[in-house]
């Protein structure tokens, strides 16, 4: 008498499909769990504020390492090594750029609406100063008190204006991005590394589902259409480049003045 068959999947596919199951059963449970969390409010501008001086101190620590493995920090400096002449940081913040400044600036202004977060940068340049002389950042450095959306400077005042981790945090972005351009010289240079929406829709997804938590930590909004905000600015792009699933985005524009618009 014929034996029945009994139909078995070999057993690497057999673990695989175990090993996809549980994946998709944790995966969700995990959204679940989050979906059914409260939100906190998000912080009003003066709430960031006050959560941007209380990260001032452990700012550096809290990022550098994170920095470091991504490949933010040598965008960084790619980005920064691009400027020229009278150059303005607008969030210029701790002062992480400061040693990346080329020898090609002549001056250099670094504005931030956080006083705790300038005098960590007063620091960096004091010690630069001393341990390093002049090399290591800017000769003539300005740190200021100022706000992004309304910039205290003249049209044309700079060669090159920069801004990195910036758009995420002000109040007004496409306002602060207009300021940007009208300060920056004809035929200067606006130079942008920023957080923003992912190109992939379930990440996308994520970062508005944790869009209030991650202000209430960090007093950034993650997912913000930064080239939809240039664009909406008027400044002209020429080059642009994203990494990190297109959360991390870094675009070197100009100023379109004398454009009919």
């Amino acid at each position: 008498q014929p034996r029945p068959v009994l139909c078995m999947l070999p057993v690497g596919r057999s673990r695989l499909a175990l090993a996809g199951a549980s994946l998709a059963y944790g995966t969700g449970l995990f959204v679940a769990y989050e979906a059914s969390r409260p939100k906190p409010p998000l912080l009003t501008c003066e709430q960031r504020r006050d959560r941007f001086a209380e990260l001032a101190q452990g700012y550096d620590g809290d990022v550098h390492c994170d920095e470091q493995s991504s490949g933010i920090l040598a965008w960084r400096q790619e980005l920064v090594a691009q400027a020229r002449g009278r150059v303005l940081e607008i969030a210029g913040g701790t002062g992480r750029n400061l040693e990346h400044f080329p020898a090609a600036v002549s001056e250099l202004v670094v504005g931030d609406n956080c006083e705790a977060m300038l005098q960590v940068a007063a620091r960096r340049v004091a010690e630069a100063r001393v341990g390093g002389g002049a090399a290591c950042c800017p000769s003539a450095v300005t740190l200021a008190v100022m706000d992004a959306s309304a910039l205290p400077f003249a049209d044309d005042s700079f060669d090159t204006v920069v801004d990195t981790f910036g758009v995420c945090s002000f109040e007004a972005p496409v306002q602060a991005l207009r300021e940007m351009g009208r300060c920056c010289k004809p035929g200067g240079a606006v130079l942008l590394l920023e957080h923003g929406a992912s190109s992939l829709a379930p990440l996308r997804w994520w970062q508005a589902h944790r869009l209030n938590r991650h202000v209430d930590r960090w007093g950034c909004y993650w997912n913000r259409d930064i080239e939809g905000m240039v664009a909406e600015s008027g400044l002209r792009v020429v080059s642009v480049q994203r990494r990190h699933l297109g959360t991390t985005v870094m675009l070197r524009c100009e100023p379109a003045k004398g454009e009919a618009s």
